[in-house]
């Protein structure tokens, strides 16, 4: 049986899905996605190419959520591979609309949490590998890096995931790290000397960033707006961030209007600010989507307009 597993390209819960579906399935062919039109169109020719082929083929997909944005996009390949009797099996715990659900529910497994106490290392756990002590582990791993529970220690995986995007063939670094972590190995010698380089790249550009910062107050909300680098990731560095700003509200931005925000207030919800951006969703403490402007005097905009709106005249909210 032919299987192919799509994943999240960014994070470390992504990366450990991916690895928690090689153990159960060796021979898998694995794809890491990101949250771009592209990335989904990628997920629709692949699927379409093997329901044109008289073989059995499982599809999964992981840590990956379907906004209503993409929906009609992927429908009518899921009823052909229905058709052709194919498995599709979408693991997530990203927020889900109900029109999404019922969109596609008739021909594709669905494995969701929408409670926010689960990653989808866990779900892919849950499904495939119940009892596989390796793959508990994985999971509880990709958990306290989601969740930021810091009750675990952590190898600097989730920065080479990010160095490695920044190659041409990140695709083919990401699956090699993936089948390490899939037997075990959470740290070799090319990982401690890949992780040397970024830390040199990552350093500089940091002190660029953190020099170009810009502050502004919406609301009575203090929101940074903080320019994206392909070495440094997002969600840890935002906690350096907010040590150094105490800002309740992270936007990072890049040249191509992509929008990453993260949170240091428990009264905002990212993911309601992103869906309000184009192909926007994500989860409360962490969300991004893409916006048609790319200047950052233009993003402020937005943003002020945006958050004016989710939170008119809320006043100062305590953190």
């Amino acid at each position: 049986m032919k299987v192919t597993l799509f994943s999240h390209e960014s994070d470390l819960d992504g990366l450990i899905s991916a690895s928690i579906g090689l153990i159960r399935f060796p021979q898998a062919k694995v794809i890491f996605l990101g949250y771009s039109k592209e990335s989904f169109l990628t997920l629709v020719e692949k699927i379409s190419i093997a329901n044109k082929i008289n073989e059995k083929h499982t599809f999964i997909i992981s840590d990956l959520g379907l906004s209503d944005s993409f929906v009609d996009l992927l429908k009518n390949v899921f009823i052909d591979s229905s058709k052709n009797k194919n498995d599709l099996i979408w693991v997530d715990h990203h927020p889900w609309s109900e029109n999404s659900i019922n969109e596609v529910n008739e021909y594709i497994e669905l494995v969701l949490d929408q409670t926010g106490k689960k990653c989808a290392s866990e779900l892919m756990y849950e499904r495939f590998l119940v009892g596989n002590e390796r793959a508990k582990i994985l999971a509880s791993l990709a958990h306290a890096m989601d969740f930021f529970t810091k009750d675990q220690y952590l190898t600097p995986i989730s920065e080479l995931i990010k160095y490695y995007l920044s190659f041409q063939d990140s695709g083919s670094r990401l699956f090699n790290l993936s089948i390490r972590l899939s037997k075990g190995i959470l740290w070799d010698v090319d990982m401690e000397n890949d992780y040397r380089k970024y830390s040199i790249l990552s350093n500089n550009d940091k002190k660029e960033v953190l020099s170009s910062m810009r502050k502004r107050n919406i609301n009575c909300l203090d929101v940074v707006f903080v320019k994206s680098s392909k070495y440094l990731q997002t969600s840890l560095f935002s906690e350096e961030v907010f040590k150094i700003t105490n800002a309740d509200l992270a936007i990072f931005y890049d040249e191509n209007g992509k929008i990453s925000i993260r949170r240091n207030n428990e009264k905002i919800a990212c993911n309601e600010i992103a869906e309000c951006m184009l192909f926007g969703g994500g989860h409360k403490y962490a969300a991004g989507g893409y916006l048609k402007v790319t200047t950052l005097e233009d993003v402020i905009k937005e943003i002020e307009r945006i958050v004016s709106n989710l939170y008119p005249n809320y006043g100062k909210i305590t953190k």
